[in-house]
């Protein structure tokens, strides 16, 4: 990149100790918490598969279900703020500030909920004719925090499948480096619904275990939620308010496989190139990269395409980077997974902790590089790299390194 993009805030809602902040959340997952379980009747009419699910008992207040996603958002991009110090009061007129927000469905639960009556499941038959609505289209929740918050930047939601948070911190990064923005909030979110579980449940991708990324014995990924933002700025705007920083982002790169709809390149052909031109985009050597924070779905085919696309893109260096899937904890919560994940990454940079992959037990002789298995391990971290890769063969990866 050619100018320096740091981060100066954070605010993750997950699963992990919802509402107790960040290093309550960071705690929880360097110590090997597990969110993921049945969820019972009510929710969703589920009780068969093992999900992360935010529990509705945390919430400071009593939400609707269809006004679930935009309340994280809204309370993820409030931590964000908090954390960095900003007066929204004044920013408006000192700086352009914009936003950009990932989600793969959006607030898809208002559109169930406008299309399906409830009471379609116990047999009746009430559909609602008027579809037609704002509050279910897929930039709402993003034009809504724009104009809560008076930005007067770019605004975009960004969809890219299971890439959607990654690519909405890179491209927010590019917003600012064109100059289009000093400031940008990138954010990422996602809930449980029955569309997506059914979905995913079709294509025989959820395990009715425990997730267990890069194992052996892996056999499906489990559906989770969240919603977390970061605040990106220009050096020079940071340091002209005397912001703390958590530390840079130094490359950003998206691949596509264009191979298939749902399944990845099985060489990992696309997430190999994504890794190579992020490397390239920030001017440093493959050996720099400190800690890994993977896809690791804990899909059998996800995960040795990525330990191959590792491979590829670091040859022998690849057994050397330790990588962790936080996946195992949290599940997948789908564009909110790639703005979790590279907070992590931050985190790790920040404390020099790299988080565990979860439930790894059994050695797979075609996954053999360092998981970081079932403990955390502490190392310095001076760069760091988030992978996401995505349906429709969509792959972006993020480097951060130390302020």
């Amino acid at each position: 990149m050619r100018e320096n993009i740091v981060i100066t805030g954070i605010g993750i809602l997950s699963p992990l100790r919802p509402f107790e902040g960040t290093g309550s959340f960071w705690q929880a997952l360097c110590s090997g918490e597990d969110t993921i379980k049945i969820m019972k009747p009510p929710f969703l009419d589920l009780g068969k598969w093992p999900m992360a699910a935010i529990d509705t008992g945390a919430f400071p207040e009593q939400i609707n279900m269809e006004d679930k996603i935009g309340f994280l958002a809204q309370e993820a991009m409030k931590m964000a703020i908090a954390d960095s110090g900003l007066d929204m009061t004044s920013i408006l007129n000192e700086c352009k500030a914009g936003l950009t927000l990932g989600t793969v469905l959006g607030n898809i639960l208002y559109k169930e909920a406008r299309t399906i009556s409830p009471d379609l499941t116990k047999g009746g038959n009430n559909r609602v004719e008027d579809i037609t609505g704002y509050d279910d289209s897929l930039s709402g929740i993003a034009s809504g925090l724009a104009l809560k918050h008076g930005l007067n930047g770019p605004v975009f939601t960004v969809s890219t499948a299971c890439a959607s948070g990654t690519d909405a911190v890179g491209i927010a990064c590019r917003k600012i480096i064109s100059g289009r923005a000093d400031i940008m909030f990138a954010g990422g979110m996602d809930i449980l619904s029955d569309f997506a579980i059914a979905g995913f449940n079709s294509l025989q991708a959820i395990t009715t275990d425990k997730v267990r990324p890069f194992d052996r014995n892996r056999n499906g990924l489990a559906l989770g939620e969240g919603a977390a933002f970061m605040v990106l700025e220009s050096e020079k705007n940071a340091l002209r308010r005397k912001a703390e920083i958590y530390g840079r982002v130094i490359g950003y790169a998206a691949r596509s496989d264009a191979n298939h709809l749902t399944g990845p390149h099985r060489d990992g052909r696309g997430l190999a190139s994504a890794i190579q031109a992020a490397i390239s985009d920030a001017q440093i050597p493959n050996n720099r990269i400190d800690y890994i924070n993977a896809h690791g779905t804990g899909t059998p085919y996800n995960d040795l395409m990525e330990t191959k696309a590792l491979k590829s893109a670091f040859g022998d260096l690849a057994y050397d980077i330790p990588v962790s899937s936080t996946k195992s904890m949290l599940g997948h919560s789908f564009g909110a997974a790639g703005v979790i994940e590279a907070i992590c990454c931050l985190l790790a940079i920040k404390d020099g902790i790299i988080p565990p992959t979860i439930n790894y037990h059994d050695k797979d002789p075609e996954c053999d590089l360092n998981y970081t298995p079932n403990v955390a391990v502490e190392k310095s971290v001076r760069t760091s790299m988030s992978m996401s890769a995505g349906f429709g063969g969509q792959n972006s990866v993020i480097l951060l390194a130390a302020p």
